[in-house]
């Protein structure tokens, strides 16, 4: 009265470890994906931030300075030989460039490169004329549309613009 006792082995067949397989290649797949989503978020946070940085202390620099010349010029950009360190008002500043892609390290004004972080970025300065006529003023006023541009890459990261009133 011996019971034959069938032991059958449970594997899993080639069709059963294809479909796990797959199942763990999507599901790795689309966390690898958010992931990455992520990082690129978080990176384009980070340079947004830089970017702010650096456009914020170019126009504190640019506004630091008188809207008239001393001089008498009248032209926008600098006068004769006028570089960074000696412009000496506010439209002298349009025009100017420096970061990647310009050959013009960017520095503080008195000159110190900024760290290597910063280096990836370019500043752009324009300038544009503008005038209004306030209500019951009886003049119209001039003043100068700043724009200082910030962008990695060739993507636009920041605009800062500000009006600058005679």
């Amino acid at each position: 009265m011996f019971r034959a006792i069938s032991h059958r082995r449970r594997a899993f067949t080639a069709l059963e470890a294809l479909i796990a397989a797959s199942i763990l290649a999507f599901l790795t797949a689309a966390v690898s994906g958010a992931l990455m989503a992520g990082r690129a978020q978080s990176k384009l946070a980070r340079d947004t931030l830089s970017a702010s940085f650096l456009a914020q202390s170019m126009m504190d620099e640019i506004m630091r300075l008188p809207f008239d010349d001393p001089l008498g010029y009248t032209t926008f950009g600098p006068d004769n030989t006028e570089v960074r360190t000696t412009f000496d008002n506010i439209d002298d500043y349009s025009g100017y460039t420096d970061g990647s892609g310009t050959n013009v390290t960017i520095t503080d004004l008195a000159g110190n490169a900024l760290p290597d972080t910063y280096q990836v970025f370019n500043r752009a300065v324009t300038m544009q004329a503008v005038s209004s006529s306030p209500t019951n003023w009886n003049r119209t006023i001039n003043g100068l549309l700043i724009t200082v541009t910030v962008t990695r890459d060739g993507q636009e990261l920041i605009k800062l613009q500000r009006i600058a009133w005679d």
